[in-house]
């Protein structure tokens, strides 16, 4: 039975008001104060003056019990924090909390962000620069609530007082605690070290606007949509604009503005609908792209305006439409069109802005606020569209210059096409094609290029185009996974198809395992297969492990559950089990790494006799 939204809340305020009234009730539970273990640690035996580094809490969370997470979904959940205070000389650059899991509970109707077993958190420290030697304590509070699937305990609060020994330079400082310092938060997905300045706000676009509310969070969607102009998708389509709003606009600038404004609106709805599907669904554009024939449309479309910027054909409005709608409207809902087309091309282009957007709006289940925040989003992306554009009606002229540099994007829309089919073709056969097609442009765009001639700095500019173009060609086949490279590189970590099976068969043996869940189309992946799985250690070590790979290229009901179960959000994620076969989540790895990170890795989950 569904229980309604607002009895869920009253049910959980009464067993609040429940635990903390009921004194008998809590011998059946463990007392707040002690439902986490923690111990403090500080990253180096001896810290130098001017230097930075990390402490960190180290919480382990009694069995079947969890506490919320630095931002619960729902306002009444009260959030783990960190407090830290540092004497004198020592400045608290940031707070750094793990990624929290999501899980569902029996008092909940959607899942809700936890920690749960062994979590660290953590604070980046500044030592200063007049700092005298000697040992200053440091004070951390972790203020947290927890609960079990159905009962919450009153707030509690764990104290740890770390040493932090600061020396002079004469005095050697080394790193303690790898299996720590090494993992998140104090790494981030790439495997670099956590910086001053990103640790409190490495959250996701949920915990933003809880923080922040809706006003400042369509400000930021907005300026994120001016972003995305700076992406692979959108940038090519600026000749686009400015070739059809110069044939449009008749020399009449307020005509310009009019039909920017409605190209506009083609793209929001395009993103709009967007936002509507993933609050309706929970899902993401990006699963859309695995569908071969989701992938062959957008493929076909930018082959088609890359033919359009060769001067094979020009987008018009369809005779039967502009007969009826008349000449003044055609010009409009052409521009209509063109904003749905140009927004069907960009939307792959998400970046991690957006699919923290998507994965909020798609998580509030309200499609209204969807539609509202990718129109926002839409509106964003297309005000440098109307500038552009209204400008370039009005003042530009068509030239030689604008025939040559269309043909450039031409042949950018083309590799954008390839890219996108690249885990249909392959990555040799789209290799070669990137070979391919940058030196036809290097070649047709400089030295037998035959557009008339406007001056030696046109001549300058040719010059320097193909020679990129030339070079870029190169760069492609001498890359890590290239046509060249390929075939000089050594083999790498030999990995088993997933199996259930597999991993109960090393648990039976006493065996860890590692895990790595990729994708053909992502680049991520490609760079841990060629440049962390070909190190030698890392092939040496990872012989000690059973090691599996589950492929997301297409996803059928079968792997969506094994995401589910993995709490897999995004490829590449690698996860580590131990003998018992329980995975060490501080171990978890998502993004590149390095070889010696990644080797680190393994040694803190399995360490050889």
């Amino acid at each position: 039975m569904r229980i309604p939204p607002t009895f869920r809340t009253i049910a959980l305020i009464i067993l609040l008001a429940a635990a903390a009234a009921a004194p008998s009730s809590a011998q059946l539970f463990p007392q707040s104060g002690n439902l986490v273990d923690t111990d403090g640690y500080a990253s180096l035996t001896v810290f130098h003056p001017g230097s930075t580094g990390f402490i960190a809490v180290k919480g382990v969370i009694k069995d079947e019990w969890h506490i919320n997470s630095d931002s619960p979904l729902d306002k009444y959940l009260i959030p783990t924090i960190l407090e830290v205070t540092a004497p004198d000389g020592i400045i608290i650059k940031g707070i750094l909390y793990p990624e929290p899991e999501m899980l569902k509970l029996e008092i909940s109707d959607q899942k809700m962000p936890l920690y749960h077993g062994t979590v660290n958190f953590g604070a980046i420290i500044e030592i200063s620069g007049d700092i005298k030697p000697g040992e200053y304590r440091i004070r951390a509070a972790l203020r947290y609530q927890g609960c079990n699937n159905m009962t919450c305990l009153e707030p509690a609060v764990a104290i740890e007082e770390i040493t932090v020994r600061v020396g002079t330079m004469e005095e050697p400082g080394e790193m303690t605690h790898d299996d720590i310092f090494l993992a998140p938060p104090f790494i981030d997905g790439t495997g670099a070290q956590v910086t001053a300045g990103s640790g409190d706000d490495d959250n996701s676009f949920g915990d933003m606007l809880e923080q922040h509310g809706l006003i400042l969070a369509f400000i930021l969607i907005y300026i994120g949509g001016l972003a995305l102009n700076l992406t692979p998708c959108v940038f090519p389509l600026i000749p686009i604009t400015v070739s059809y709003f110069v044939n449009q606009s008749d020399g009449k600038t307020s005509r310009t503005f009019v039909l920017t404004l409605f190209y506009v609106l083609g793209m929001s709805i395009t993103y709009s609908i967007l936002g509507m599907i993933a609050a309706t669904t929970g899902g993401l554009f990006g699963s859309a792209l695995q569908n071969p024939l989701v992938i062959f449309f957008i493929a076909a479309v930018l082959v088609g305006l890359a033919t359009s910027m060769f001067g094979l054909w020009e987008f018009r409005m369809p005779t039967f439409l502009s007969r009826r709608t008349g000449q003044a409207k055609q010009g409009r809902w052409g521009a209509i069109m063109m904003g749905l087309t140009v927004g069907i091309v960009a939307a792959p282009c998400i970046g991690p802005f957006v699919l923290g957007l998507l994965i909020y709006v798609g998580e509030t289940g309200k499609p209204v606020l969807g539609f509202l925040m990718f129109f926002t989003l839409a509106w964003g992306m297309g005000t440098p569209f109307i500038l552009l554009g209204t400008l370039s009606g009005s003042l530009a002229r068509p030239g030689h210059w604008m025939v040559w540099v269309k043909k450039i994007f031409g042949f950018i829309l083309i590799m954008m096409a390839l890219y996108f089919a690249r885990h249909i073709l392959g990555s040799t056969v789209t290799n070669i094609g990137y070979v391919i097609i940058s030196l036809t442009a290097g070649l047709m765009l400089w030295p037998f290029d035959r557009t008339p001639q406007e001056g030696n700095a046109f001549k300058i500019i040719k010059i320097i185009v193909g020679a990129v173009w030339l070079i870029s060609a190169t760069f492609i086949l001498t890359m890590p996974g290239g046509p060249f490279r390929a075939a000089l590189e050594h083999e790498g970590v030999e990995w088993e198809e997933f199996s259930e099976a597999r991993i109960a068969e090393a648990k039976a043996e006493g065996r860890p395992v590692m895990i790595d869940f990729s994708a053909g189309w992502c680049i991520p992946c490609r760079e841990l297969d060629h440049k962390t799985f070909t190190n030698e250690a890392v092939i040496d070590y990872s012989e000690s492990f059973v090691r599996l790979k589950m492929d997301l290229t297409s996803i059928n009901g079968e792997k969506k559950q094994i995401k589910r179960d993995f709490g897999i959000r995004g490829v590449p994620t690698i996860i580590f089990l131990d003998t018992s076969g329980e995975e060490k989540s501080d171990a978890r790895i998502t993004g590149f790494i390095g070889p010696g990170l990644f080797l680190e890795r393994m040694k803190g989950v399995y360490k050889k006799e």
